[in-house]
């Protein structure tokens, strides 16, 4: 379970940034960002969960790359709830004058 929520996420961000990136659609980014930041915060859920409480044996040493994930699953949250807010201006106001 926790595999495919983690791979979802990663595929949701990464269809968002190739959207974004390419110009492919105009209402994907948003829709795109909500779900990859929902995503996002369920895997990191997850990752924190089984840090705190590693499968099998309680002395297992945790890894190198679960913190890489836990720092990723972070990163999609925040991307994700970054891509949903709105625009603002490209200048200032003032600058306009």
């Amino acid at each position: 379970m926790t595999d495919i929520v983690l791979a979802a996420s990663a595929v949701t961000a990464v269809s968002v940034g190739i959207v974004v990136l390419f110009g492919l659609s105009v209402s994907y980014p948003v829709a795109g960002s909500s779900v990859a930041g929902g995503l996002g915060i369920v895997a990191l859920v997850l990752i924190v969960i089984r840090l705190i409480n590693p499968p099998g044996s309680g002395d297992v040493d945790r890894e190198i790359g679960a913190w890489l994930g836990l720092i990723a699953a972070a990163g999609i949250a925040w991307g994700g709830w970054l891509g949903m807010q709105e625009a603002g201006p490209l200048r200032s106001p003032s600058a306009a004058h």
